[in-house]
């Protein structure tokens, strides 16, 4: 709140720099014009006056940028610190997180095709996780933030949960369209990486296809998925969920073993 504060100071000022610096030009033009003489020495105070003001305009035009830039950073170093010490967040993060390594208690029982995952965590857990980054998507469509500035921070925690079977099976396939926000996020997201060169197109195509075989109980062979950012991608959920009434059906995935 008091950061918010200080910005809007911020803003005023810089505001009122900028009509008080115009209406300065306008009455030492009018002034020169209609009321002065035109001789040498007056136009070149004149002009030096101009010149004096057009520089204080664009040295308070770049140290607002800059305010805005800390004031940035400063938001993104908050929010991260925010996500950190939250001690939900841990949980299903170190949970999936083990899962991927291989190190989960039932990788034998319950990282099968058609089997649920074995994992327990609450929903209302995995929700709260998900408003997060429902939060940052938001932030991000009212142009807070970009993706090139949250990509590098958040990109690795974000997929990881969202291409997980147990967020999936949980909360995104009975509900779709309770976070329809994450489903876009993370399709945007995918574009921008594949965009900057981060994620291939290739590979994400391919991954889309397999998921689609995989939530149609289609035969599948044993390819592994090429990385977390193309695992389980939700673009293929989403078209399988619409083309589906009963989406609980599609509650399968792989074994996660690289």
């Amino acid at each position: 709140m008091g950061n918010s504060l200080k910005s809007k100071e911020k803003i005023s000022i810089f505001i009122g720099i900028i009509i008080a610096a115009l209406f300065i030009i306008v009455s030492i033009l009018f002034r020169t014009v209609f009321f002065g003489s035109l001789d040498g020495l007056n136009v070149w105070i004149s002009l030096l006056s101009i010149i004096g003001l057009i520089d204080t305009i664009a040295i308070a035009i770049a140290e607002f940028r800059k305010s805005k830039e800390i004031s940035r950073a400063t938001f993104i170093v908050e929010l991260n610190q925010t996500f950190i010490e939250n001690e939900q967040y841990k949980r299903v993060y170190d949970a999936l997180q083990n899962c991927l390594d291989n190190k989960c208690r039932h990788i034998n029982s319950g990282c099968i095709c058609d089997k649920e995952c074995m994992l327990d965590i609450d929903k209302s857990i995995i929700s709260n996780y998900l408003t997060f980054f429902e939060t940052l998507y938001i932030l991000i469509q009212r142009g807070v933030v970009s993706y090139d500035i949250v990509d590098d921070l958040f990109a690795y925690r974000f997929f990881l949960v969202v291409h997980s079977k147990l967020v999936q099976q949980k909360k995104l396939i009975p509900q779709p369209e309770n976070f329809r926000n994450i489903f876009n996020l993370e399709k945007e997201w995918i574009q921008y990486r594949i965009m900057v060169g981060k994620t291939k197109e290739e590979e994400y195509n391919k991954a889309k296809k397999y998921y689609k075989k995989i939530l149609n109980n289609e035969a599948i062979d044993a390819n592994k998925w090429p990385n977390i950012y193309c695992m389980r991608p939700l673009e293929a959920l989403d078209e399988t969920i619409k083309k589906n009434k009963n989406a609980h059906k599609y509650s399968k995935c792989v074994n996660t073993r690289r």
